[in-house]
């Protein structure tokens, strides 16, 4: 289709001096919903099935807590301290597809985020190592787990955390590293892998955005003490809310369970210490229709993860000889098993008199849906910069057990690359995922060939009226 356009684009002006779109109708990105999702949902409230935890002590709850998810599906019981027989089944899918004896469902991936940490004995007075370049849950689930985030920054070609900067940020009190696969890419992944076992740092993956990916061999969330996936409703695997953590750990398995429900009333007083502390009596259940949902969209998880994969390749093509000086893809190091949650590019033309959001806005004028950043990066939220999450005197910064919050070092100058990235540079693409095709991909692809041959016209407007600030958009279309 791009073929059939480009000699209307070429004679068009850019849709922000007064041209004519690239694209006038909707781009859509939305879950793949269909009767099988539906029937699946519906057959839990026929059978009046909504949730089936019990938060007390049932017989033979300790006997399991190390049980693998795949027996935990076959327990005979419609009340369990591990669920209904949907959530069980969704674990011994989820282990099952990326290789790990188990895989615990929670209500978010924040949740399991957390539960993970503290399952690993994360707590006050601990660092957790992690990117700004994220969503807020990140950073907020180290705070929830009463550690203190310090962020390292991040490599520019690949979006994700960057090991030399990791090296840096590490101190006395550094307990882990939460590493986040940023768009669905691993980045340089088995580096840091190797360093932080030698280390001996506990190392959590948020693989949010990348489900069923194969990374060099194993799927991106085993790779580490714990993987944690989401299932909020623009991701692969959609539930509307809920979330999963995946772990090789029997022991940390058995600890998240409990976490994420009441799991205070399993302890006796003649339980070690470490079998007690952080059970404090959270909730972060699952319910049986959001189970039996994704139970249904993970039978679908390969051909979805396909569509992402072909879409986000065709698009980078497309691009590989528009604008090469100025348009840089994010570098891939798994292209082949690469499920896009987002195409993500660097617009590197501000010094030549076009900044990233001049072309963000002539972008949407041409129908084109862009994101520009994730709002802010997470290091600039108000809660690190004033160091103030519970109450008012600054826990968990202020923690005795650290004792020395001065140190703590949130500015932009200690993360240039991702102030670079994210302020100036970035452009993301959502619409990746199915009902979007090739057609789709051509659009965009036209939009940008379009700006390349009306470049100069729009570094005259930008002349004229500089682009300072560009409004936030998720970039998702309607």
């Amino acid at each position: 289709m791009i073929f059939l356009k480009f000699g209307e684009i070429m004679s068009s002006p850019l849709a922000i001096l007064g041209g004519s779109p690239v694209r006038t109708k909707p781009f859509f990105s939305r879950p793949c919903v269909d009767e099988t999702d539906k029937a699946a949902v519906m057959q839990t409230m026929k059978d009046d099935c909504y949730s089936r935890f019990v938060g007390s002590n049932l017989p033979g709850t300790r006997e399991h807590l190390e049980s693998s998810s795949a027996s935990l599906a076959e327990l005979d019981a419609p009340y369990t301290f591990f669920g209904g027989q949907q959530v069980r089944n969704f674990e011994r899918d989820w282990a099952k597809l990326h290789e790990v004896p188990y895989a615990v469902a929670m209500n978010s991936a924040t949740s399991a985020l957390t539960a993970g940490l503290m399952a690993a004995d994360v707590g006050p007075g601990d660092e957790v190592i992690t990117t700004p370049l994220s969503f807020t849950a990140t950073a907020s689930a180290i705070v929830a787990a009463q550690a203190i985030p310090v962020f390292a920054d991040i490599d520019a070609e690949t979006l994700c955390l960057d090991l030399e900067s990791v090296k840096s940020r590490v101190s006395a009190k550094t307990k882990a590293i939460v590493f986040v696969h940023w768009c669905g890419n691993a980045g340089e992944f088995d580096e840091l892998v190797e360093w932080a076992q030698k280390q001996g740092l506990i190392l959590m993956e948020d693989a949010a955005q990348a489900p069923a990916t194969v990374y060099k061999g194993k799927p991106l969330g085993s790779w580490g003490n714990a993987g944690v996936f989401s299932f909020s409703e623009p991701k692969n695997v959609m539930t509307g809310e809920g979330g999963m953590l995946i772990t090789h750990d029997s022991k940390l398995a058995a600890k998240c369970r409990m976490i994420r429900n009441h799991g205070e009333v399993i302890p006796e007083m003649s339980d070690d210490d470490d079998f007690t502390v952080n059970l404090v009596g959270y909730n972060f259940r699952m319910v049986e229709m959001v189970a039996a949902l994704g139970c249904a969209q993970t039978a679908k998880l390969e051909r979805l993860n396909a569509i992402r994969n072909e879409n986000a390749l065709y698009l980078r093509e497309g691009l590989s000889e528009v604008l090469v000086d100025y348009l840089k893809p994010q570098r891939l190091t798994h292209s082949e098993s690469f499920a896009a949650y987002t195409a993500a590019f660097r617009w590197t033309g501000a010094a030549h008199g076009v900044s990233r959001n001049a072309v963000a806005q002539a972008l949407r004028k041409e129908g084109i849906p862009v994101a520009t950043g994730v709002g802010r990066l997470m290091s600039d939220h108000p809660m690190f910069q004033k160091k103030l999450a519970y109450g008012l005197n600054h826990f968990p910064f202020s923690c005795h057990l650290h004792g020395d919050m001065e140190s703590l070092d949130y500015s932009a100058s200690s993360l240039p690359v991702a102030h670079q990235v994210h302020d100036e540079e970035y452009l993301g693409f959502f619409l990746m995922g199915w009902p979007n095709g090739k057609d789709d991909m051509d659009d965009i692809i036209g939009a940008f060939r379009k700006i390349e041959v009306g470049l100069d016209d729009l570094k005259k407007l930008e002349e004229q009226e500089p682009v300072r600030e560009v409004a936030f958009d998720r970039g998702r279309g309607k």
